[in-house]
């Protein structure tokens, strides 16, 4: 959670300094270096970090030895492929760029399997340590080449170095790891290796995808643009993420009724979340313009529109639809409901694109991620047969987006006439004034019923 944090707040600041001091092209060119080693990563790694940390190390090895000849194969064509397509496909950079991006990607895979191992040996705090001094050693990669002579190759070189370091730093925790049960079949396990690769692959793809279309299609220029109109903001995403892993540990204890503890687990989740999210997403429907144009300056300012549609992907992010489909073990439906987001979102945008231009891709996968979500309460009414409004607190929820619509409106319509700085400062405050009195109102009432951190308790 730390690492996390940390991990948070540096993108967010890289961000902010290298869009202000770089030009457009240059700005999109590195970020299109994320877009490839993200979908590269992802898809050499299939889902084996995962795998990792949810199966016994006996098994996995266990498994490996079982089918060396597959695994080798497998595996090594999972890692060809991206890897070709950046040294044959991408005409972004020159041959040396495209040579460092797969050294770097390569790089960060072998860190990221080892921060694994790691956090599984239970060296949290050692993996902490090293991560802050990666974090630390990443930031002054990039201010040191931003302020002095900015090179894309020279800040590949510099990342590949600390990627390096934080390696082998790590690799020292994992020595000598101890054995555990084979618990598991090896059956059972490709299965569940398998569903957790396609879902990583499926999951970045959908996350992606709207970027390397333009970047394919269209211009550096206009990934640029459109990648800061529709970056979602990640503390809402370290919030739910944190949120989900609360509520799979509750529901996995088998102390109450399944259907019950659903109820529970869902109404306090996205209560306490859209507590937060709810506010938040007001404030910046009706200042976007003002927020958008500090953070990313006026040089941005097309991407505008992109990110006041984007920003209507935040009222779903309240709450971990698949926790109960999870505790099931139907990671069929996970996946399911992955390329059924996928699919929904290419078919929009072959429908927007030509109406809406940018706008229309944002709107497609803001539209799919909603009947995703959808797909999964579904499902998890009929796993514990129940209605979606049983286990789902739609009034609660339509309640608290009122009010924080009806405040935050009449707020900016108050303040709008000021001056910039004193319309969005006012908004900021008010924002924070409507949380503040949300969450009060939040334990105040789950003092007399059941709150979300006690929900497996009762």
């Amino acid at each position: 959670m730390g690492s996390s944090v940390f991990k948070m707040f540096t993108q967010l600041a890289i961000i902010f300094l290298y869009a202000r001091n770089l030009s457009v092209v240059d700005y999109g060119l590195y970020q299109s270096v994320w877009l490839y080693i993200n979908i590269a990563s992802v898809i050499s790694l299939f889902g084996l970090p995962a795998l990792i940390l949810s199966s016994p190390a006996n098994a996995i090895t266990g498994w490996i030895k079982e089918n060396k000849k597959y695994f080798i194969f497998f595996f090594g064509l999972l890692n060809f492929i991206p890897l070709v397509y950046i040294l044959i496909a991408v005409n972004e950079y020159n041959f040396t760029a495209r040579i460092l991006l797969i050294i770097l990607t390569v790089v960060q895979n072998i860190a990221i399997l080892i921060e694994t191992a790691a956090i599984k040996k239970e060296k949290e705090k050692l993996v902490l340590i090293t991560n802050l001094i990666f974090t630390a050693g990443y930031i002054l990669c990039h201010l040191i080449i931003l302020y002095s002579n900015y090179s894309l190759q020279l800040l590949l070189t510099a990342l590949i170095f600390i990627f390096i370091i934080k390696a082998v730093l790590q690799y020292n925790f994992i020595r000598n790891i101890a054995t555990d049960k084979f618990t598991i079949q090896p059956k059972q396990l490709s299965r569940q290796w398998v569903y957790l690769g396609l879902n990583d692959v499926a999951g970045v793809i959908f996350k992606w995808l709207d970027k390397w279309v333009i970047l394919y299609f269209i211009s550096v220029a206009q990934f640029a643009v459109y990648f800061n109109g529709s970056y979602e903001i990640p503390v809402f995403g370290l919030m739910l993420s944190a949120a989900g892993s609360v509520m799979l540990v509750e529901m996995s204890r088998q102390n109450t009724a399944i259907a019950e503890k659903a109820k529970i687990l869902f109404k306090s989740s996205s209560v306490l979340l859209s507590s937060i999210v709810f506010p938040s997403f007001c404030f910046l429907f009706f200042y976007h313009s003002e927020f958008f144009t500090l953070i990313f300056s006026a040089k941005y300012a097309a991407a505008i529109p992109v990110f006041l549609i984007s920003i209507f992907i935040l009222p779903v992010r309240i709450t971990n639809y698949t926790a109960v489909l999870q505790v099931y073990n139907r990671n069929d439906l996970i996946l399911k409901g992955a390329v059924l987001d996928l699919i929904v979102a290419i078919v929009l945008m072959l429908i927007l694109y030509p109406l809406l231009q940018l706008k229309g891709l944002a709107a497609a996968f803001v539209l799919s991620t909603y009947i995703q979500a959808g797909y999964y309460l579904w499902h998890t009414g009929k796993l514990i047969e129940k209605k979606i409004s049983y286990f789902f607190p739609f009034r609660n929820l339509i309640f608290i987006l009122s009010v924080s619509i009806l405040v935050t409106g009449i707020g900016y319509f108050i303040s709008r006439n000021f001056s910039t700085v004193v319309n969005l400062s006012s908004g900021i405050i008010l924002c924070i004034l409507i949380i503040f009195v949300l969450l009060y109102n939040y334990y105040k009432t789950n003092k007399k019923g059941v709150s979300f951190n006690k929900a497996g308790q009762n």
